[in-house]
C-alpha cells in the first residue's frame, strides 16, 4: 500500500481541480501538490511548452513518454475503463498502486495531494491502495456542467490529430446495453454532454459509496455560495483529519475564493438562454439525478 497520508480531489473537469491543486500547495506545508499529473496540459496555461517541461521534469520522461504512450501512466483511462466493465475492482487497485506508488514516494514532503479527473471511477479501490487518505468528488449542476463544458470544446470536442492522441471520455456505443448506443452518431456535441453527466455521475457517486473516506462536495456551495468559506473550511478540514497531518499548521484560506483559475468563454448561454430544445434534451437524459440531488 501507499504509506504516505494522501488528499485526492477528483470531478469529471470543469468543477475547480486545477483550484485545488494550486490551493493546497499554498496552504499546506511540507506536502507536494499537483494538478492532473498524468495529463499534458495545453489549455489555460502561459506557455505550453514550458509546462510540457515541468510536467516531464515532475513525472519523470519514462512515464510522461514510454509509460505514457503504452497507456500505463494515466488514471483517467484507468476510470474510463472501470465504467466500461473492461476491468475487475482488483485489476483497478492493482494499475492505481502500480502507478502511484513510486510516484508518490518520490515527491518531497510529508504528505501527498492530487487534484485529478482521473479517479473519478477509482473512488472504490482507493482505500485498498492508500493506507491513510482522503477523497473528495466534486458535483456540479448539470446545466452548468454542460454549459461549461460546451464552452470550453474539450469534452467529445476534440479535432485532428488531438482526437486520436489525447484522452476521449466514454460514449454510449462503448456500453453493453445502454439505450443511447445506437443513436449515439446522431446524436449532437450538447446531447452527448447530457448523456455524460448522467451516466459518469452515477458511477462515480456510486464508487464512492462504500469509501468512508471519500466525501462529495458541491461546486456551488465551495465557489458560489454566500458561505463558502465555511463549506472551503469543511473540506479542509475532511481531508486533513489524518493520522499524519497536523491541522494548526495549515495556512489561512482567506481570500483564495477570489482567486479564478481558467475560465471558458460565455458563447453557449446559461439556463434561462436555452432553447426548448436544448431544455428538453437535457431533461430526458438528467432530470431524474438532478431532481434526485437537489438541483431542480
Amino acid at each position: 500500500m501507499i504509506q504516505k497520508p494522501s488528499i485526492l480531489i477528483t470531478s469529471l473537469g470543469r468543477t475547480g481541480t486545477e483550484f485545488f491543486g494550486n490551493f493546497f500547495a499554498d496552504i499546506l506545508p511540507d506536502s507536494t501538490s499537483l494538478h492532473e499529473p498524468d495529463i499534458f496540459q495545453n489549455t489555460g496555461v502561459d506557455n505550453k511548452w514550458r509546462h510540457y517541461f515541468q510536467q516531464v521534469r515532475q513525472a519523470g520522461l519514462w512515464r510522461m513518454g514510454i509509460l505514457k504512450a503504452l497507456g500505463k501512466w494515466t488514471l483517467v483511462n484507468l476510470s474510463d475503463d472501470r465504467f466500461r466493465n473492461r476491468i475487475s475492482l482488483e485489476h483497478a487497485a492493482k494499475e492505481l498502486l502500480d502507478q502511484r506508488a513510486a510516484f508518490i514516494r518520490s515527491q518531497r514532503g510529508s504528505i501527498y495531494v492530487e487534484a485529478n479527473i482521473g479517479y473519478y471511477g477509482l473512488l472504490d479501490v482507493t482505500s485498498d491502495v492508500f493506507q491513510s487518505h482522503r477523497a473528495v468528488f466534486i458535483l456540479r449542476d448539470g446545466r452548468d456542467w454542460v454549459r461549461s463544458h460546451m464552452n470550453w470544446g474539450e469534452f467529445y470536442g476534440k479535432h485532428g490529430i488531438r482526437k486520436f492522441i489525447s484522452h476521449n471520455w466514454p460514449s454510449a456505443n462503448q456500453i453493453d446495453g445502454d439505450p443511447y448506443a445506437e443513436q449515439w452518431e446522431e446524436m449532437t456535441r450538447f446531447e452527448r454532454l447530457c448523456w455524460a453527466w448522467t451516466r459518469l455521475n452515477e458511477f462515480a457517486l456510486k464508487t464512492l459509496e462504500g469509501n468512508a473516506n471519500a466525501r462529495v462536495f458541491r461546486f456551488e456551495e465551495i465557489f458560489l455560495a454566500k458561505e463558502r468559506y465555511q463549506t472551503l473550511n469543511e473540506l479542509v478540514s475532511f481531508v486533513s483529519n489524518q493520522p499524519a497531518i497536523d491541522a494548526a499548521m495549515i495556512k489561512p484560506i482567506d481570500g483564495w475564493l477570489e482567486r479564478r483559475s481558467h475560465q471558458s468563454s460565455a458563447a453557449f448561454p446559461a439556463w434561462a438562454g436555452w432553447s426548448q430544445e436544448h431544455k428538453r434534451i437535457f431533461l430526458t437524459h438528467c432530470e431524474e439525478l438532478s431532481s434526485k440531488l437537489g438541483y431542480l
